[in-house]
């Protein structure tokens, strides 16, 4: 008999790499949940099989529909869509920073999704995308990384529910290769005068920054949390390239002539990136230089334990 795997954010990076490595997995049944079922990438993935349901992550209701029978539940929230929502602005309280604001609605969506996975009878495992406690790893001197800690505090909940002991995992994603890209950030190689190319971020070039190619391996790394015992934390991190690696393969897969590294301060990283989005991604580099990106709790499985 098949077994079945629900999905969440299957038209996602993290949710696709998910349902990518169960569809080559004899055995099993996939139901992917999206807020939008009628979106083309989700017909793509109907076509391919994959029964699509309708769930929304502020609405426990729904998900507990989406839920109902499953035997693995992959549960991922996303801090950035809260923050381009238009509406979060408004939602916000009055003086409320709105990364602060994000932190809130992403928490309780992460609550949300273990209150409903509670519900499950028969439920074999959840695992949660999740990140480090920044706050907790750094002694308080990163207290307020809120795309962390966010997802760091959903999963201290869902460890916190009877009805999940024995049932929870989580999996850690590493920064994505295609970041600087996706946001437009200063760290984006650029061409300059003279020719060459350059790239400014945060922290020294050399250092290694934890990469991942996240929708090739993520699915992977959740498939061996699943068949592992329960209460694992896998940091499934690629491979640590320095800015200066990252610029150098950048131009030369490209044809291009390397220029170097520029270092920035937070203030000018935060002054290029405003509204809260350089304070996290600055304080997200910072942080994973001094104390990992997985932070510094001894239970997180890294590559050099597998």
């Amino acid at each position: 008999m098949s077994r079945l795997i629900v999905i969440l954010g299957v038209t996602g990076v993290q949710g696709s790499s998910v349902a990518d490595t169960y569809l080559q997995s004899a055995g099993w049944k996939i139901r992917g949940v999206t807020r939008n079922p009628t979106s083309e990438s989700a017909k793509d993935w109907a076509a391919k099989g994959i029964e699509i349901v309708k769930g929304d992550l502020d609405d426990v209701v729904s998900l507990k529909r989406a839920f109902v029978g499953a035997d693995i539940i992959f549960g991922v929230t996303d801090f950035w869509t809260i923050f381009k929502d238009p509406e979060s602005q408004r939602k916000k309280n009055p003086g409320q920073e709105l990364v602060e604001y994000c932190y809130d609605v992403e928490l309780q969506q992460g609550k949300n999704i273990a209150d409903a996975a509670a519900t499950v009878s028969g439920l074999c495992r959840y695992i949660l995308s999740s990140m480090a406690h920044a706050g907790t790893s750094s002694n308080g001197k990163f207290a307020k990384l809120y795309h962390m800690d966010s997802k760091a505090d959903a999963a201290l909940y869902a460890q916190s529910l009877p009805a999940l002991v024995g049932k929870f995992s989580q999996v850690q994603a590493p920064i994505y290769f295609q970041l600087p890209w996706q946001w437009g950030l200063p760290t984006t190689p650029k061409k300059v005068t003279d020719g060459t190319w350059r790239m400014a971020g945060i922290g020294p070039g050399d250092k290694g920054i934890p990469f991942g190619h996240v929708r090739k391996d993520l699915g992977p790394c959740v498939k061996a949390v699943a068949e592992a015992e329960a209460n694992v934390n896998l940091f499934a991190v690629g491979q640590y390239v320095s800015w200066s690696d990252y610029l150098q393969i950048f131009c030369e897969t490209q044809g291009l002539t390397y220029g170097g590294y520029d270092e920035l301060s937070y203030d000018k990283f935060c002054e290029l990136l405003p509204g809260g989005l350089g304070h996290e991604f600055a304080h997200n580099v910072l942080f994973a230089l001094e104390f990992g990106y997985e932070g510094t709790d001894p239970a997180v499985v890294k590559p050099e334990k597998r």
